[in-house]
C-alpha cells in the first residue's frame, strides 16, 4: 500500500465508523463491556475548580507530564523559561537579553532558534502566537508565570488532536479554574534587580449558574543586563454561564502590554569585560495582545459537543541596531497580525458489536493575516528613515480531526485517527522589493497510539504520528527565492514506553522516541537557509514518588525528577553526521517537596542541560563575536521556604522567601539566532524573592 493510500485509509476508517454508529448504537447495549479509560482533553477556558486539574490516565497513548499547582508553587518561577525548564525533554536558553518578556521553548532535538517555532504552544487551549500558522515565534508571551495554575505538556503521536507545530509537543499553559465559591487571592512580591510584581483574582460562581473570574496583573524589573528592564501588564475575564441541561457557555477576554529592552549578544571581548553590558541601549519593544475567546459546551451523558471560536490581535514595535558587532543600521519595525478561527469538537461512544468505540473529533476554519508588516532603516545616530519592507500576508486553513479508541482485547488499547489540513491559499506580497508570494498546501497527518495495560499499576504504550509548521509570513522577507528557500516543513514521530502508578509510592514513565524532521531552516545569516532533514533519538524517563510509604514520619515529603537522553543530527548536507545546533545531548531535573503540619513548607529543585554547540560546523572555539562555540554544560538549582498563617475562617496569609540559581552559578550561550544583536548571551544569575500573599476562600 503507497503512503498516500495508507493515510487516506486512516483518515477515512474512523469516517466510516462515525457513519455507521447510528446502525449499531443500540447493538449490545446491556452487554458487560469494559469501559475505556479516555484521556482528559487538554483544558480550556470555562472550566471550573471541580473539572480539576487533567490527570493523565495510565494507559494514555503517548508522552504526557503535568506541572500541578502545587509544584508550580514550589518552582517559584520568576518567569516562563525558569517554569518551562522543570517539564522533562522540555529546555530553554537566553536568546537576546529580554527573556522575562520573550521566552524560549525547544524539544527532542527539533531545530531552536531561539523563537520557540517547534511546539504549538496554548493558552487554555488558545494559540499563544501571533499567527499560529505564519508567524510562530514569540517576540513576547502574552502570559506572565503569576498567572499559571498548571502546564500540560503532550508529545507523541496523541498530538494529531492539535495543530500546527506539533511535531515537538504541545505545551499547554492553564490558567486558574472559575471558583465555585467565593475566592480572593492578593499577592505581592519583590525581589532583586528591582523586580516588582502586583496580583490580584477573584471570582465566584452564583446560585443561578453564572460563574466569573477576573485577574490583573502588573510586574516589572530592572532586569540582570544593564539597561535590560521590563514592564508587563496582563489583564483577563472568564464568565461562565451554566444552563438548566448542564451545558455552559464560556467567554474570555484578555490583554497583555509589553514593553522591554532587548540589549542582544556580546563580543567575546564585551562579555569578558563585564558579562552584564549592553552593548544596544536603544533597542526597545513595544507591543501589546487582545483575545476573546468563547466556548460553548454540551454534554449528554458521557458524550459532548463543543463549539468554539476565538479572535486575536497582536501589535508589535521594535527599535533595535540590527546585525552583528555593533552594526550601525538602525531598524524601526512595526507590525499588526491578527487571527481568527470557529470550529467544532467532541466525543461520542458508539458500540461496533460487542466493543465500545470512543470518537472524537472536529472541524476548524482559521484564518490569519498580516496587513501591515513594515521595516524603516536609517544610520545609526540618524534621522532619515528609508522603507526596506512593506509588506502584508494572509492565510486560510480548513482542518478536520477524528480519532476512534477501543479496547480490540481485554487491556489492549488503540487509538486510530488522522488530521486533514488544507491550506488553500497563503499570499503576500511586499510594495518595496516588488516580490508577491502564493503557496498552498495539503496533506492527511496520521496517528496510531496502542496501550497495553500489565495490571493495575504498569501499562505499556507506542505510538506514532506526523505533523508539519507552515511557512513563516516574515520569513518571505528574507529569503532570495521564497518560493524555493521557504517550504512546509514536515515531521514523523515515534514513541515506546512503559507508565507507572501508584507502584509502591512510585509513578512515572519512560519513553524511547525518534523524530525525524524535513527542510530545517534556519535564520542564522540574516536569510532563511534550508539546511535539509535531521534524525533525532531519545530516551525520557519521568519519576514522581511519596517517600511516605517509606514511613509515616516522612508524611509530606514528595520527590520528583526526570532525565532525557537524546542524540540528534542532520542527515543531510555538507555538515551531515553532526549534531543539530543548541541540541543538548542531557537533561535532567529533580525537586524535593516537604509540607509540614504546622505551615511550613520547603521546596529544593533543579536543573541540568548538557553542553551544545551553537552552528551546524560544531565548532568548538568561539569566535571573537560570541556568535559561535561550544556552549557549556550548566546546572542550576533553586529553593524556596515559605510558612502559611490561618489568620481566621477562610483566610490564609502566605510568606515566602526563595531564589532561583540558588548558588549563583555564572553561565552563558552563544546565540546565533539573536535577530537583533547575536553574540554571546549571559543567563540568569541568582535572582531572590521574597513574596505575601493574602487568600481568602
Amino acid at each position: 500500500m503507497s503512503d498516500c493510500s495508507l493515510r487516506t485509509f486512516l483518515f477515512a476508517l474512523p469516517v466510516t465508523l462515525i457513519l455507521a454508529s447510528n446502525t449499531f448504537a443500540q447493538q449490545e447495549e446491556n452487554k458487560s463491556q469494559k469501559e475505556i479509560p479516555i484521556a482528559d482533553e487538554i483544558l480550556v477556558i470555562g472550566r471550573v475548580q471541580s473539572d480539576g486539574v487533567p490527570v493523565v490516565p495510565l494507559n494514555f497513548p503517548g508522552s504526557r507530564d503535568i506541572l500541578s499547582p502545587e509544584t508550580i508553587r514550589a518552582i517559584g518561577a520568576r518567569d516562563l523559561n525558569d517554569l518551562v525548564q522543570h517539564l522533562p525533554t522540555v529546555a530553554t536558553r537566553p536568546y537576546n537579553g529580554g527573556e522575562a518578556s520573550a521566552p524560549s521553548f525547544s524539544a527532542r532535538g527539533l531545530p531552536d532558534d531561539g523563537l520557540t517555532e517547534y511546539i504549538s504552544v496554548l493558552i487554555n487551549g488558545v494559540p499563544a502566537n501571533a499567527g499560529p500558522y505564519g508567524w510562530t515565534a514569540f517576540s513576547f508571551m502574552p502570559l506572565a508565570a503569576e498567572r499559571v495554575y498548571a502546564v500540560d505538556s503532550i508529545r507523541g503521536g496523541h498530538t494529531v488532536r492539535y495543530s500546527p507545530n506539533t511535531v515537538g509537543g504541545v505545551i499547554n499553559f492553564v490558567t486558574r479554574p472559575i471558583p465555585e465559591k467565593l475566592e480572593f487571592e492578593v499577592r505581592q512580591a519583590f525581589g532583586t534587580q528591582g523586580f516588582a510584581s502586583s496580583f490580584l483574582t477573584g471570582g465566584t460562581t452564583t446560585s443561578n449558574g453564572t460563574g466569573y473570574r477576573f485577574s490583573l496583573l502588573d510586574r516589572h524589573g530592572d532586569g540582570y543586563r544593564d539597561d535590560g528592564d521590563f514592564s508587563q501588564k496582563d489583564f483577563s475575564a472568564e464568565v461562565r454561564q451554566t444552563m438548566d441541561d448542564g451545558s455552559w457557555l464560556a467567554t474570555s477576554l484578555s490583554y497583555f502590554d509589553d514593553d522591554h529592552a532587548a540589549p542582544g549578544g556580546l563580543t567575546v571581548a564585551e562579555f569578558n569585560a563585564n558579562r552584564w553590558a549592553n552593548s544596544r541601549p536603544e533597542n526597545r519593544f513595544e507591543g501589546f495582545r487582545g483575545l476573546v475567546d468563547m466556548v460553548w459546551h454540551m454534554p449528554s451523558g458521557d458524550d459532548w459537543v463543543e463549539a468554539f471560536a476565538a479572535a486575536s490581535v497582536t501589535e508589535r514595535n521594535l527599535y533595535a541596531r540590527s546585525g552583528v558587532g555593533g552594526s550601525s543600521v538602525l531598524d524601526d519595525w512595526h507590525d499588526q497580525t491578527y487571527f481568527a478561527n470557529v470550529g467544532v469538537r467532541g466525543e461520542k461512544g458508539v458500540r461496533l458489536g460487542d466493543t465500545k468505540h470512543i470518537l472524537h473529533g472536529g472541524m476548524r476554519a482559521h484564518r490569519e493575516w498580516l496587513p501591515s508588516y513594515s521595516i524603516r532603516t536609517a544610520s545609526f545616530g540618524g534621522t532619515s528613515f528609508v522603507p526596506t519592507t512593506d509588506s502584508s500576508f494572509r492565510m486560510l486553513s480548513l482542518s478536520a480531526h477524528l480519532d476512534d479508541t477501543f479496547s480490540p482485547t481485554d487491556n489492549l488499547n488503540v487509538t486510530a485517527g488522522a488530521r486533514m489540513e488544507w491550506i488553500p491559499s497563503t499570499s503576500g506580497n511586499d510594495s518595496v522589493s516588488g516580490f508577491t508570494y502564493e503557496d498552498q498546501y495539503f496533506d492527511v497527518l496520521p496517528a496510531l497510539g496502542l496501550s497495553y495495560e500489565l495490571g493495575e499499576n504498569a501499562a505499556l504504550f507506542m505510538n506514532y504520528g506526523e505533523g508539519f509548521r507552515a511557512p513563516q509570513f516574515w520569513g518571505f522577507a528574507y529569503t532570495a527565492n521564497p518560493a524555493d528557500a521557504l517550504k512546509f516543513e514536515s515531521g514523523r514521530s515515534t514513541e515506546a514506553g512503559l507508565r507507572l502508578r501508584d507502584l509502591g509510592g512510585f509513578s512515572g514513565s519512560v519513553a524511547a522516541w525518534r523524530l525525524d524532521f524535513d527542510d530545517y531552516l534556519v535564520f542564522d545569516t540574516g536569510f532563511y537557509e534550508n539546511v535539509g532533514k535531521i534524525e533525532s533519538n531519545g530516551i525520557d524517563l519521568s519519576v514522581d514518588y511519596d517517600v511516605s510509604h517509606i514511613a509515616r514520619s516522612l508524611d509530606g515529603l514528595h520527590f520528583t525528577t526526570s532525565l532525557t537522553l537524546q542524540n540528534a543530527e542532520l542527515k543531510t548536507g555538507v555538515d551531515a553526521g553532526n549534531d543539530v545546533p543548541y541540541a543538548w545531548d542531557t537533561k535532567a531535573t529533580w525537586r524535593a517537596i516537604y509540607s509540614l503540619p504546622t505551615g511550613y513548607y520547603f521546596s529544593m529543585g533543579g536543573v541540568h542541560v548538557g553542553e551544545s554547540f551553537a552552528d551546524e560546523a560544531n565548532t568548538r572555539a568561539a569566535s571573537a563575536d560570541g556568535l559561535i562555540g561550544l556552549n557549556q554544560a550548566v546546572t542550576l538549582w533553586d529553593g524556596q521556604i515559605a510558612h502559611d498563617y490561618q489568620v481566621a475562617d477562610g483566610i490564609t496569609l502566605q510568606i515566602a522567601v526563595g531564589a532561583t540559581n540558588l548558588f549563583d552559578k555564572e553561565w552563558d550561550v552563544h546565540s546565533r539566532g539573536g535577530f537583533f544583536g547575536p553574540g554571546l548571551v549571559a543567563g540568569a544569575p541568582r535572582q531572590a524573592y521574597a513574596s505575601i500573599m493574602l487568600e481568602i476562600l
